[in-house]
């Protein structure tokens, strides 16, 4: 019966010049494991640290993030948004005075008329809410500007019909681009641009530097994001409804003469947004008076 040869793992770790060891059958049989039982554990084996795993009980407990609560500096902010029953809202009821113009030369006559206003206020910029209305249709896209509505002082409007001038006149110009004007609307930044598209020369850059956006004007007084619509900042600032009747906004701006409807929904849109900015100016006036309020008066002594 030929010889059989110890297993690795029983073997003691030979030399370089250790000679192979053969065992016998007898020496064998007391050296292996029995049946049932676990090979013996070698030497060097007992000598390795315990690297078993600590139980669940044993283990830091970690903080989870939802855990972890930040102490609040103060009493929470109140909403900036009101919420607002829209069938309760009543619709603006603008009775001011609203002057058309359809004439080149009338047109410059008012312009100019507006120019020396402007000059005559106290030094500081002077408001001028802005405004465009233009044909619009499905088939062909939008037409060119037809009418273009100006409000200095909220009782009255004016609204000139550009649809039938073949330029703009210089006095027009020179009121959009005096350096004490702020054009102001929603969204007026593409209205200045539609306009230079079609009037090349009016100045769409030089009116967007000197221009004011509502919506994001308000959204720096209030500390909030979002894109606003005309309708929606009404409703926020104003508490008031703005008719943006379809039948109306889609009509033919270009065919004269205008309606009376087509008249006060012009003139509705930059009264309102003449509205809209006193208003901001007056909250963004008493936030910075909060902010750094005055010295008090001293108390007069007998």
């Amino acid at each position: 019966m030929p010889k059989r040869v110890l297993p690795l793992w029983m073997r003691d770790s030979p030399g370089p010049n250790a000679k192979k060891r053969v065992l016998s059958e007898t020496k064998l049989n007391t050296i292996a494991p029995k049946v049932g039982e676990s090979p013996p554990v070698l030497e060097s084996a007992k000598s390795l640290p315990d690297v078993s795993v600590p139980s669940a009980a044993n283990t830091p407990r970690r903080r989870l993030r939802s855990n972890f609560k930040i102490e609040d500096d103060g009493p929470p902010k109140a909403e900036p948004f009101v919420k607002i029953n829209i069938d309760d809202v009543p619709f603006i009821d603008y009775r001011g005075k609203i002057r058309y113009f359809t004439e080149l030369h009338d047109v410059a006559f008012a312009c100019d008329q507006l120019v020396q206003w402007v000059e005559k206020q106290p030094d500081g910029v002077v408001p001028l809410a802005f405004d465009l209305e233009w044909p619009f249709s499905f088939q062909t896209g939008p037409g060119r500007v037809a009418l273009m509505q100006l409000c200095a002082e909220t009782d009255v409007c004016y609204l000139f019909q550009v649809s039938c001038l073949k330029k703009l006149p210089a006095a027009l110009l020179q009121l959009l681009n005096h350096p004490r004007v702020c054009l102001h609307g929603v969204n007026v930044k593409n209205d200045f641009r539609k306009l230079a598209r079609d009037f090349p020369e009016a100045n769409a850059e030089r009116m967007i530097e000197q221009c004011v956006d509502l919506g994001q004007w308000y959204n720096r007084i209030h500390g909030t994001t979002g894109i606003w619509s005309m309708e929606r900042l009404v409703l926020q600032v104003c508490q008031l409804r703005i008719s943006k009747n379809k039948k109306v906004r889609m009509s033919k701006w270009h065919v004269l003469p205008l309606s009376d409807d087509q008249k006060l929904y012009a003139a509705i849109d930059v009264y309102i947004g003449q509205e809209i900015y006193l208003k901001l100016q007056a909250k963004e006036l008493q936030l910075a008076q909060e902010e750094n309020p005055p010295d008090a008066a001293p108390i007069p002594q007998d």
